[in-house]
């Protein structure tokens, strides 16, 4: 089933279209069950009308200590390449994702930020209306784990408790 939608930019990849989901889905297994949804989104969605709702484009911050591998996560994700020698984020860059799930258009806008102190002023201008945050931290150092919680509390400081979800990664 492909989209009527009007393209908002280039094509969306083929490895990034849903038209299904895996056997495997039970409703048992969602976080949000259909009686959760507002009823209207539950009406836009029946009439893929989801520009009305605002569930086209969603906004992901990822968070955490210098040198966790915000930026690399980021960079195989969206462009499927990974550089071992890059320059340190500066403040704040983005990224944008397409997907098609189920014939509809969206879009995930990935804010990567600074893990120095001295841009974490800068950063949390970036936070406002997350609908995800990603914590990351080092494997090979316990302490970046221990800063996750701080970090995680930086941005939910400027969001509505309860709006976001939360992953570690």
């Amino acid at each position: 089933m492909r989209s009527s939608w009007t393209p908002l930019g280039p094509p969306v990849s083929q490895d990034r279209i849903i038209t299904s989901f895996p056997k495997w889905y039970t409703p048992d297994a969602c976080l949000q069950l259909k009686e959760h949804f507002h009823s209207r989104v539950t009406t836009a969605c029946q009439h893929r009308n989801t520009g009305t709702a605002g569930l086209r484009l969603s906004k992901v911050v990822v968070v955490g200590d210098l040198y966790v591998g915000k930026t690399s996560l980021i960079h195989r994700l969206c462009k499927n390449v990974f550089d071992h020698d890059y320059k340190a984020t500066i403040g704040v860059d983005f990224e944008i994702e397409r997907f098609e799930i189920a014939g509809i258009p969206y879009s995930l806008q990935i804010w990567d930020t600074a893990g120095q102190e001295k841009f974490k002023c800068i950063a949390s201008a970036y936070y406002r209306g997350a609908q995800v945050i990603i914590t990351a931290f080092d494997l090979t150092d316990v302490q970046t784990l221990g800063h996750t919680r701080q970090w995680l509390e930086d941005v939910l400081r400027e969001n509505e408790a309860g709006s976001c979800f939360i992953f570690l990664v």
